[in-house]
């Protein structure tokens, strides 16, 4: 109930406006008023301190359907914004699909940005990370547990870059199957649809012992950990 109740509230920080400003681990600089960590990650990707939605990296942040830029706590296909109307036996997708049998085929296999929560609700260059960019940090960090990081009651996993040492921190933030709440893992969506399913796109789960790349369908509700291009000024432009 603890956790039902937080998530709800984080959610409706997102819809007006919270952002990342505040963190007790690595700050490289801001962009758009949100913190950013270098990682020294090869291909220069910027990586949020904190969940969308959230404050600090800590908080669980916003849940959100693939797709879908609005934070909400019912996952359905229903109710799924590029979805027909359907319950599950029925569904069909009308956008972000490569399968004939699961929809309107457009071939589109990541995110647009007006299709972006990250985009959209932090704007400037932020944006969801790809399939390919999670790859890259997760293998670019060494990784430990943190048993109630800092005596506060919350679990999380530490990301300590291989290059400069530079930490990323991410809660154990769940994720919905409809309206039920699960805290036995956490989940945290790519902006890569799974092409061979045109109702699931991929997402990263991070538990005790590693972490790793999975597919689910795109209803369900998940985490957001933007992210953008270090400023120009920083990479020494005049």
């Amino acid at each position: 109930m603890k956790k039902l109740f937080f998530a709800a509230i984080m959610s409706a920080m997102a819809l007006l406006g919270a952002g990342c400003t505040s963190s007790s681990e690595s700050v490289s600089g801001q962009v758009e008023g949100h913190n950013y960590v270098d990682l020294g990650l090869p291909s220069g990707t910027m990586w949020a301190t904190c969940n969308l939605g959230a404050n600090i990296p800590e908080e669980n942040g916003s849940y959100f359907a693939w797709g879908e830029t609005d934070a909400k706590t019912n996952f359905e296909w229903n109710n799924y914004k590029w979805g027909n109307g359907e319950a599950e036996s029925k569904i069909k997708m009308t956008k972000y699909c490569s399968h004939e049998r699961k929809g309107e085929v457009d071939n589109k296999q990541l995110l647009e940005p007006a299709d972006d929560a990250a985009a959209t609700l932090w704007n400037g260059t932020w944006r969801t990370p790809t399939k390919e960019e999670w790859e890259e940090l997760i293998n670019g960090c060494d990784w430990e547990w943190v048993k109630n990081y800092k005596g506060k009651g919350f679990d999380m996993k530490k990301g300590i870059s291989k290059v400069n040492g530079n930490t990323i921190l991410f809660p154990f933030s769940g994720y919905y199957n409809g309206t039920t709440f699960y805290n036995n893992s956490n989940a945290f969506w790519t902006a890569t649809q799974k092409t061979d399913n045109g109702l699931d796109a991929y997402f990263v789960r991070m538990l005790t012992h590693n972490q790793n790349m999975n597919n689910g369908q795109r209803k369900q509700g998940m985490t957001i950990r933007a992210v953008t291009s270090k400023p120009a000024q920083e990479n020494g432009a005049k």
